[in-house]
């Protein structure tokens, strides 16, 4: 494994994942409203007049979410490539290491650091609820259900490097 390029590779991703969240934000504030507390969920609806209601998946969500982790794990499996994990524990490792980086990164600087601290980011009628976006816990234990979704990513992420580029 090339720590290097690994290393370079997980500061891009953080740098493309970051613009991603923050133009999807900036674009529509509510569209990504359940991954907020829910003291700031509630006072959202209150102060918009709206009632809480479950976003429905459509088809066309569902064929755009399948379509998204096919494109990650491609680029997952193409970055195990790149940076040397020609085994399938170490694909694995890498994998999950890609993971835990978009986690630490999500949650340590954008949940904590970005969305606790700039209010023009923050949903319309929550702008003063400064305890309820500094909840660290919250963010931290929505993580601990997607641990198994991560391992069997990285099961198959491993599958497609060997089977793509295994040697001999």
């Amino acid at each position: 494994m090339n720590a290097g390029i690994y290393i370079l590779e997980c500061i891009i991703m953080c740098i493309v994942f970051g613009t991603v969240v923050m133009s999807i934000i900036i674009k529509n504030p509510v569209s990504m409203i359940s991954d907020y507390p829910p003291e700031i969920q509630d006072r959202y609806y209150q102060t918009q007049g709206k009632a809480f209601e479950k976003e429905k998946m459509t088809i066309g969500a569902m064929i755009r979410k399948i379509i998204a982790l096919i494109i990650f794990a491609a680029v997952f499996a193409w970055m195990v490539h790149i940076a040397g994990g020609d085994t399938f524990l170490k694909a694995l490792f890498m994998t999950y290491g890609y993971i835990f980086v978009i986690f630490a990164f999500d949650t340590f600087f954008l949940d904590w650091v970005l969305f606790a601290n700039i209010k023009k980011i923050r949903l319309p009628g929550t702008e003063d609820m400064d305890k309820e976006y500094h909840q660290k816990w919250f963010h931290v234990k929505a993580c601990f259900p997607m641990i198994p979704v991560f391992l069997i990513g990285g099961l198959a992420i491993a599958g497609i490097v060997l089977l793509i580029w295994q040697k001999g």
